[in-house]
């Protein structure tokens, strides 16, 4: 898709990342079968805040935009830790643009950058309810290490 546009920076990228995390927020929160309710308590700011005040935390976002529809379609949020673990932290194609490759580009870029940074490990989290993305991880090396339950208020 020619007319797609990749940009690559840091923090000071977020601001654009918003809207599309709010759709994979809301997803999430759709998807989920026992913690519907904690994405619908979670704000952008918040998660924000968690990259802009990380200073022990290298950040690395990828972007990217429909020149011709004007608007930001997909992204990648990566970081490393101080330990070098790094992790694909958080990774989004709108709907209407999924199985062009966008998601192997974000991913491809987001591990290269990882390697070039000499990173012992890498991880990725999958939000319970959305476990359809597993195939898509395997194609890159991840499979399930470990399964962390979380109990539930009644």
């Amino acid at each position: 898709m020619e007319n797609l546009e990749f940009i690559t920076g840091g923090r000071e990228l977020l601001d654009f990342v918003e809207p599309l995390w709010e759709k994979l927020n809301k997803h999430h929160g759709e998807n989920s079968k026992h913690f519907s309710h904690k994405f619908s308590n979670l704000n952008f700011q918040v998660r924000k805040a968690k990259f802009i005040n990380a200073e022990n935390m290298q950040v690395k976002i990828d972007l990217i935009k429909d020149k011709e529809q004007k608007k930001f379609i997909g992204y990648c949020i990566s970081t490393i830790s101080l330990d070098l673990t790094g992790e694909i932290d958080s990774l989004f194609v709108d709907k209407a643009y999924r199985k062009y490759g966008i998601g192997d580009k974000l991913m491809t870029s987001a591990l290269q950058w990882l390697d070039d940074n000499k990173v012992k490990t890498k991880i990725i989290g999958v939000a319970e309810g959305n476990e359809n993305v597993l195939e898509f991880y395997k194609k890159y090396g991840f499979y399930k290490r470990r399964i962390i339950l979380e109990q539930i208020e009644k």
